[in-house]
């Protein structure tokens, strides 16, 4: 090809991954004719390179949402990367987004140890093909991190769910974002409507490129669980205890994402969760992976995959108020989005599902103290271990919030009685034969205070013990490296003595005599 002399005009672009890009006009056309994809036109990296414009462009007015697909019911390293690799390249692949050199931070969902397979969790395939790909775009340094919700570390979550041994194997770091190990930087926000500085994790802060990978799946709060509210998983534990659960909760994480906004998010929706969520969601498989630079939109998509309204998603009204993106219209590419769509189970509507004495009462919210000690209720019931508290202590009741319990000696009986939060009145988080939980909210301490509430704490954890240990030695197999399944087989003494611990605290539950 013979050689042509251009004209450059180097400038930026709002919202572009890159520092500084290039317009490149041939010089007997310097004027460009209409969009940047006008014949004669390049794009270019600081270093010449020419920056592939399929997808850097947004859609006029609304944004673009990519959709890859397998209808086979199976996931493999292999088949798990091509699908995300198909979903990134609708969008303009995974270089147009990782500069040379970048320092990458992803986000997935690993709010508890359950795994993906059970749609409750981001799937580690995902993440490590995420990892694969940013490493082969020159990414100088991959961290994966997390700040898992309830008393969890975030550490030991990911290796149970095998997070972990997917990140060594291919060459990432983790971070455990909540814990105050991590330093965090005071950071003003300029378009904050609710707060206007928070301390932030400095690793966030520094990273070049913030990869959001949420989990489709359903939540309790609103229809879904996206990318806005995996955000609430990104800042230290300490202060989301403090500025969680309230009705700002949304504006305020909202506005801590104006000054973190996420380049690009990809979506683990091949086995998606329905049902109760957040964390007793019923797996669903669905085959897909999302891709998106627009987390507002991203949220609407998966609204949309599991067919839910998307005009009931509060954090992404808050979030399109905010500037962080479009709720519509959208562009789907790749498969079309009526083509893969299901009509996800909504869950249980109220509290009479429970098998057990639940009063809800008033100056509580279903993202704080309410939300809380469902979630923990709706997982207790769906691993049969509410079950088994009923059998072993009676008939359980918790009050949460200012209420009145006119049959209260009569509960008293049944069963163990547990109030939760300061709002609960005198007379009722006062009396001796009650478990009192304070706080305003209950968030972190929901689950283990409600195990020493139903006299269940020793059992409880020991079997929680058990589950933590079949989970991490299951995803050390499912997702290790070859060293690390040679290393996991070599200690089934270590795995008898679990199990022994288990069924001996199964034990100790039946057995245990009831209080009068």
């Amino acid at each position: 090809m013979e050689p042509r002399h251009l004209v450059c005009y180097p400038f930026r672009i709002a919202d572009s991954n890159y520092p500084q890009i290039t317009l490149a006009v041939p010089i007997d056309n310097r004027v460009p004719r209409g969009e940047f994809e006008c014949i004669g036109v390049m794009l270019l990296h600081d270093d010449g390179s020419e920056i592939k414009q399929g997808g850097m462009m947004k859609n006029e007015g609304g944004a673009v949402v990519a959709i890859a697909h397998t209808k086979e019911k199976h996931r493999s390293q292999e088949r798990v990367l091509a699908l995300v690799e198909a979903a990134l390249l609708e969008i303009g692949g995974i270089s147009q987004f990782i500069p040379p050199g970048a320092t990458v931070l992803i986000k997935p969902n690993q709010t508890v140890y359950y795994s993906a397979e059970e749609g409750c969790t981001t799937d580690p395939l995902v993440v490590g093909a995420l990892i694969r790909l940013c490493k082969e775009a020159k990414a100088r340094r991959v961290i994966v991190a997390e700040s898992s919700g309830g008393f969890f570390n975030s550490l030991e979550c990911m290796k149970i769910t095998g997070m972990a041994a997917v990140a060594k194997k291919e060459g990432a770091e983790l971070i455990d974002l909540g814990s105050d190990d991590v330093p965090n930087r005071t950071v003003q926000i300029p378009d904050g409507r609710v707060v206007n500085h928070a301390p932030l994790p400095t690793p966030l802060l520094n990273a070049d490129v913030i990869i959001n990978v949420p989990k489709a799946k359903n939540h309790h709060i609103e229809p879904i669980s996206g990318a806005l509210k995996n955000w609430v998983g990104a800042v230290n534990q300490n202060w989301r205890e403090h500025n969680h659960g309230d009705e700002d909760m949304i504006g305020r994480f909202m506005d801590i994402m104006t000054v973190t906004r996420p380049t690009l998010c990809v979506v683990d929706a091949l086995i998606c969760g329905e049902g109760d969520g957040p964390i007793a969601n019923v797996p669903r498989w669905c085959g897909c992976i999302l891709a998106s630079t627009d987390p507002v939109a991203t949220d609407v998509a998966i609204a949309r995959l599991l067919q839910r309204d998307w005009r009931k998603l509060e954090f992404a009204r808050e979030a399109e108020e905010r500037g962080l993106g479009v709720r519509e219209p959208i562009e789907f590419r790749g498969v079309p989005i009526d083509e893969v769509s299901f009509p996800a189970w909504p869950g249980h509507e109220g509290f009479d599902y429970l098998p057990i004495n639940f009063i809800v009462g008033k100056k509580v919210t279903l993202a704080g103290t309410i939300g809380h000690v469902k979630s923990v209720l709706d997982s207790m019931l769906a691993r049969g271990d509410l079950n088994k508290v009923i059998w072993a202590r009676g008939t359980p009741t918790i009050m949460i919030g200012e209420a009145d319990d006119p049959a209260f000696e009569e509960h008293l009986k049944e069963g163990p009685y547990v109030v939760f939060d300061d709002s609960a009145k005198p007379q009722y988080k006062n009396d001796s034969r009650v478990y009192f939980i304070p706080g305003h909210p209950v968030l972190r301490n929901a689950m283990p205070e409600l195990m020493k509430g139903l006299g269940v704490q020793m059992p409880g954890k020991a079997i929680m013990k058990w589950e933590q240990f079949e989970r991490r030695t299951r995803h050390r197999l499912q997702y290790g490296s070859t060293k690390t399944k040679a290393l996991t087989l070599a200690k089934p003494v270590a795995a008898l003595g679990a199990l022994a611990l288990g069924l001996a605290a199964i034990g100790s539950l039946l057995t245990r005599p009831r209080s009068p």
